[in-house]
């Protein structure tokens, strides 16, 4: 079935996930509690309305990434088939080690939250900070392993063994090689980014961060990666390096609202 089969075992996944964790909500003896006494015609609608206000703009800043790492597929599409390939096996590469950031600004935010909670500002900063520190220590550790590995990874998502497509393969393995060098250093700022976000989050402040991410993306970095990407010889290059500039922008600008937010609140 071929990539069809891939997209119907994806589709499965999904739905597996959905049933297995309303399930293991439903019966699990931490969440008992919280799922008895709900009533489903009784609406609160102040209560949507606060939950909108505050998950609308973080879906905003995950929509923005998103279609900037979409635009650097549409963009890597205009330099053909082997650049469009390249880019796609970087990519994968740099979505598996963003998990860790993503967990980990799961964990940011729930922290942040916390002690945003018991009103303890002092401590809010002590744990988030920690929690920079540490996704600051994993990505070095990752930045490290694609500089290593890079000649070596793209070749995990090719056949090199039919001759027919030896030249071709050849050509994506180089692209990707040096894809993979600028990845290594945008591992620092993605993962900064998320993590800082996600401390954002936990202190309810989301609008700023919008307006932030679509600044870093749709303003600063894309129209970078869309210059050096098809205006100059850098190609496939140059598109990664407007990623890394988006990101890069949007890791110091969150990480300055973040300083700027919590240092109000222990004045205050």
């Amino acid at each position: 079935m071929g990539v069809e089969g891939a997209a119907i075992g994806t589709l499965v996944s999904r739905c597996s996930m959905l049933v297995f964790m309303a399930f293991y909500v439903r019966f699990n003896k931490h969440f008992i509690a919280f799922a008895q006494g709900i009533v489903w015609k009784k609406s609160d609608w102040n209560l949507f309305k606060k939950i909108i206000r505050l998950g609308f703009p973080s879906a905003l800043q995950m929509f923005f990434e998103v279609v900037f790492f979409t635009a650097a597929i549409w963009l890597s599409g205009f330099l053909g088939k082997n650049p469009q390939a390249a880019n796609q096996i970087a990519l994968n590469l740099s979505s598996m080690t963003f998990m860790f950031a993503m967990g980990l600004g799961v964990a940011a935010m729930i922290r942040v939250g916390n002690q945003k909670g018991k009103q303890d500002f002092i401590s809010l900063r002590r744990v988030a900070y920690s929690i920079f520190l540490l996704i600051f220590l994993f990505d070095i550790l990752f930045c490290i392993f694609f500089l290593i590995m890079n000649s070596y990874l793209p070749w995990i998502y090719l056949d090199g063994s039919n001759p027919l497509q030896i030249t071709d393969v050849r050509a994506v393995v180089q692209m990707a090689s040096t894809l993979l060098i600028v990845s290594a250093f945008f591992q620092i700022s993605d993962g900064l980014q998320a993590v800082v976000l996600g401390a954002l989050r936990g202190l309810q402040d989301v609008n700023i961060p919008a307006l932030i991410t679509f600044f870093s993306y749709g303003i600063f970095g894309f129209p970078i990666s869309y210059y050096l990407g098809l205006h100059t010889s850098l190609g496939a290059t140059g598109i990664w390096i407007g990623l890394l500039s988006g990101l890069t922008a949007s890791a110091i600008l969150l990480y300055i609202r973040f300083n700027y937010m919590t240092k109000k609140l222990i004045e205050n």
